[in-house]
């Protein structure tokens, strides 16, 4: 089995050390990013991710409260054809690229929403549809026009399409409202923003 690893972790303090390793295994590649990330980093991650024509299979994000909000992530990459070699990616660049309105529809099978006790009570979100380049960002941008901002994420894309799950709040922290929640199922249904 061959690997290759790039890791890049720029100087900073303890509390605020963030970076990423992208490691080639077999046919494929694995992205793991830390570190404190700004609010809403995870849709210019993917809108960048798909302009270099690479797209997430499979994986997870996780923010855990430590004196500053931390993600841990793990993401299993594709790549297109002609895409960029994922190795070469600044994926820190990436995410502090900001976000930049997206024009990918999202089209559903199902979907679910329900309150959790997960992570202090969050909104949890499940989302079923084919699969399509862009559809991640797109939800996470909508999400974000929204104000909700997702503690954990767990992607899965498979032949029969993609099974994500979001666990969301508020900006603020808390459960979103019931406002906030029925402009989110007219999202879903493809009544608004689509």
């Amino acid at each position: 089995m061959w690997v290759r690893t790039t890791e890049h972790t720029p100087a900073a303090s303890a509390d605020t050390q963030r970076g990423f390793q992208v490691t080639r295994s077999g046919g494929g590649e694995i992205l793991e990013l830390w570190g404190p990330l700004e609010p809403g980093w995870a849709d210019p991650l993917c809108r960048g991710l798909s302009r270099a024509g690479v797209s997430i299979r499979r994986g997870f994000a996780l923010c855990t409260r430590e004196s500053v909000p931390v993600w841990h992530t793990r993401f299993e990459l594709q790549r297109d054809e002609d895409s960029t070699d994922p190795l070469l990616l600044d994926y820190l660049e990436l995410v502090a690229r900001g976000r930049t309105p997206g024009r990918a529809p999202i089209q559903l099978s199902d979907y679910e929403i329900s309150e959790s006790d997960r992570h202090g009570g969050t909104l949890l979100i499940r989302l079923q549809g084919p699969d399509r380049i862009g559809f991640l960002g797109g939800v996470l941008e909508r999400l974000s026009f929204l104000e909700l901002t997702p503690v954990e994420m767990r992607i899965e894309t498979g032949e029969d399409g993609v099974d994500d799950t979001f666990f969301v709040h508020s900006r603020s922290g808390d459960l979103p409202s019931e406002a906030t929640r029925k402009l989110l199922g007219e999202i879903l249904d493809g009544r608004l923003l689509r």
